[in-house]
Order: structure tokens, then sequence, then C-alpha cells
């Protein structure tokens, strides 16, 4: 059964608006259709709402419809309210962006906590090695309270680089600046993000997701394996914290983007600083991390336009927040589906969403290759399925990358079928022979499947395609030891 909860804010300027709007619901709502999209959906033009929209459930086990004031974990998306809290004590004179993080956190190693500044934190060019990512870091304690000192051992690994010399994504960078919020304001990071962003915005529906705090009309999270949805597994979320802690609504995410627009939030020095692209971004490669945020611009209706975006992927949610500051024009999607993977659905979508509100064409989104891959394994067995792989991809057009197909493997991996998974990721690899990860991924499941020379060998050429995969590097010395 499909719910759709309809808000539709129609703020015609201009005539051809009512196109635009109905051109975006249309494409929402062929998206919904595909399994692809369950959640909020939040366009705005000029600094109005244009279109407002929810679909889906929020809880499956209730058949609770998705609302547009359903409360989504936005992951990532902490990180912008981090960014700020930072910039409004630098403007407070409680620190300084050029402060080593060891100032703040003496649980640092010397060389990491004495050579890191706050800055090269916010803009990702820290070096510091990424808990979030760190093989087996959450094995088996996903839903359990991690010790700072974990955190701190991870932190103080060897540095990845010299600082500021390039750039990581890394969710340890935004934990270790949520404590020197709490040391600097001396209240918790949910405390502080209540009394110095919260309350002055009248952002009513936002809010540190605590494990005690019960926030009104939260949606649960769901993961989508082998064409099927189960519950996310249980999240602690003060392991999170300030790199990805809160929950919020489309709507909220309306009302900071305005903020930002202004000066009640930033003073516009700090707002320079924060939407100063500094270095390229690693995660998709088309923009520069700035603050919280990244900046960059992207040709949309024949011209180049300013961007400023960032996204999240937890424990059952992906959320992605777009803005285009230079007319007002602003994209928030909150899925209440994902497994802790980016994917390039959502960020389809963003374009397709865009390109639709500058009133271009837009074609019907195609299904992902991975759910019809996943159906035809159901429906014929592994091997006649894999045999109808190129012809699965005519229908859903050919990936923008691996990444759904490396979930798609490491699905049937743990659900005890590693020879489904191996097979998927030597297809993947034959679209993809450049993409390491996809080497990697393979090079596990082979060490799963104890086919210990495969897996050394796969690691080997996951190396030679990205010489800094240093969780390859370790995986082939199990190997090859073992």
């Amino acid at each position: 059964m499909k719910f759709a909860c309809l808000v539709l804010a129609l703020v015609l300027a201009l005539p051809v608006k009512a196109d635009h709007i109905a051109d975006i619901d249309r494409i929402a709502k062929q998206y919904h259709a595909l399994g692809q999209l369950d959640g909020s959906v939040l366009v705005a033009d000029h600094g109005k709402v244009i279109y407002h929209r929810a679909f889906g459930l929020a809880n499956r086990e209730w058949q609770i419809p998705n609302t547009t004031d359903t409360a989504f974990r936005v992951a990532s998306l902490t990180k912008q309210f981090t960014a700020t809290l930072v910039m409004q004590l630098a403007e407070q004179g409680k620190l300084r962006l050029d402060d080593p993080i060891g100032k703040y956190v003496p649980e640092l190693n010397r060389e990491i906590g004495q050579r890191v500044t706050l800055h090269q934190l916010l803009n990702h060019t820290s070096g510091i090695v990424d808990y979030a990512n760190f093989p087996g870091f959450w094995a088996n304690r996903l839903g359990e309270k991690v010790p700072k000192a974990d955190f701190i051992a991870i932190m103080n690994r060897p540095l990845e680089f010299e600082p500021g010399s390039q750039a990581h994504y890394s969710s340890s960078n935004y934990t270790l600046l949520g404590w020197v919020i709490e040391k600097q304001t001396g209240k918790t990071f949910s405390e502080a993000l209540d009394s110095m962003v919260l309350r002055p915005l009248g952002m009513q529906r936002t809010a540190y997701d605590a494990p005690d705090r019960i926030i009104a009309r939260r949606a649960f999270g769901y993961v989508r394996a082998l064409g099927e949805y189960r519950p996310a597994d249980p999240l602690w979320i003060p392991n999170i914290g300030a790199g990805g802690g809160v929950a919020s609504t489309t709507g909220d995410f309306f009302k900071l983007d305005r903020a930002l627009a202004g000066d009640k939030l930033l003073k516009p020095e700090s707002k320079r600083k924060m939407f100063t692209p500094y270095i390229k971004d690693d995660v998709w490669g088309d923009l520069g991390y700035g603050y919280g945020w990244m900046i960059g611009t992207r040709t949309i209706a024949g011209k180049r336009r300013l961007v400023h975006e960032h996204g999240g992927n937890g424990n059952g949610f992906r959320t992605l927040v777009t803005r285009y500051p230079e007319e007002g024009k602003l994209v928030v999607i909150f899925l209440n589906e994902g497994n802790g993977n980016k994917g390039p659905e959502i960020y389809r979508m963003r374009s397709d969403f865009t390109d639709a509100m500058y009133g271009m064409p837009v074609a019907p989104p195609k299904p992902a290759l991975q759910d019809l891959l996943a159906d035809e394994v159901r429906r014929v067995g592994d091997d006649n399925a894999l045999a109808r792989f190129d012809a699965l991809m005519d229908r859903s057009g050919r990936p923008e990358n691996g990444d759904g197909l490396n979930r798609l493997a490491y699905q049937y991996a743990e659900a005890g079928r590693g020879a489904t998974g191996i097979a998927i990721l030597k297809r993947a690899i034959a679209v993809f022979p450049q993409d390491g990860n996809l080497y990697d991924s393979l090079g596990e499941l082979y060490l799963m499947a104890g086919d210990n020379a495969s897996s050394a060998s796969a690691y080997r050429r996951a190396i030679e395609l990205e010489p800094s995969n240093t969780n390859a590097k370790e995986m082939l010395k199990k190997a090859t030891q073992m």
C-alpha cells in the first residue's frame, strides 16, 4: 500500500511555475513508485516553498504514513550545525580557527594534537583517521555505547597525510569539534545546539536524537536488503554525536536555509569562511570542502550556478540538502531507508527536481540495476539472472558507479550466499574496471569464503587502483598470513 501526504505551497510569481511544480510532483511520484523515494521532499524558489510532499511510511509495522512534519535522522547533515556552532564560538572569541585541536582534546598524541587545527577539522583536511569507516570498529556494538577512549585510539593512529595537504571526509573531524563545543560552552552538544541555533531560529522540529529523548512524529529507519524491507539495526546516537546525531524535518531545513541567507545566524565574514571551497571534495569530486558544506558550481539550464550541498547516510536513513543561494533555490530530500552507504539515487532525484524547477525537460526515472537483479535472482535463480545482466542494465541504464551492486553483493554474502555476492562483484568490475572499492569488496568476500589466494589478488588490485586504501593494505596482510 502506498501513502502520500500532500502539502503544496503554490507561489506563482510566473504562470509557468505551475508547470514546474507539476513536473516536480510527477517525478517524485515516479521515484516513489520505483521504491526509491519514501520520505519527504521540499523545493523552494526565491526563498519561498513551492513544493512540499511526503511519501511512504514512517512506520511500516503500524502502517503510519510519512508527512511533511515527520522528523528524520539527518545523519551527516548534523555537520552543518556543528560547523555553525564552532563559527559562533569563534565570533564570541571563545576559540580561534587556527587553534590546534590538542588545546581542547589533550588525549590526542602531541604530533596530532599540535599539528591539526580546527580549520583543518572543519574542511576535512586534518589527515586524522576516520573511526566511522575503520575496519571492525563497529563490529557487534553499533547499538551500544562506545567508550571515548576507543574513539581516541583510532584518532591517534598515524595521520593519513600531512594536515592541510589534501582532503578526506572523516567523521572523526566533527566528533572532535563536538568535544570542542562542549568544552568551550560548558554544555552538552545537545544543550549548545538548542540554545545557540534551534531556539533562536524557531526550529521546533529539530533536536539532538539522544537515546532518552522522545521526538514527536519521528520516522523509523529501514534497510532494504534483497528487495525486502527490514528495520534498521539499533544505533546509539551519542557514538556519532556532533557528526550525525540530529533529527529534523524538511521544513526546519528550509528555516536553516533562510537563516543562512541572512545574518541572524552568522556574521557575513563567518559565512564567507564557511562557504569557501578550500579543497576538492573526495565524495563525488565536483565540489570543494568548506565548513560543513561542499561548495562549487554546476551547469544547470545552460549556466554555471553556485551550489552549496551536503548529504547524510545513516543506519536506516539517507538525506540530502542542496542550496542554490544566488537565486534562493533549495532542494531537501529526507528518506527513511538506507544502510549507511551513499547511493546515486537520491542525487539523481536532486538533479531531476532541480532541472524541473528550472523548466528543463526530465525523463522518467528508471529502476535501479541492483533492484532489477535482486528481483531476477528471486524469479529465475542466480545463474539465469546473472546471464541476463546486460539485458537488465539496458532497462536500468548504466549505473553511475558500482556502489549499488556492491551493496547487493554484501547483502547476499550476509545472507550466507557468498558465491552469489562474488559473482555480482565480478560483473560490477567488468562494468567499472577502475573501481578500487569493488576489488576491496571482492577481497573481503573471498576472505569470508576462505579463498585467501583470490582474496589477496583482489586486495593487491585494489591497492594498485587506490594506493591510499589503508583497509586493503591491512586486509592483504591478513589474507597472506592465514
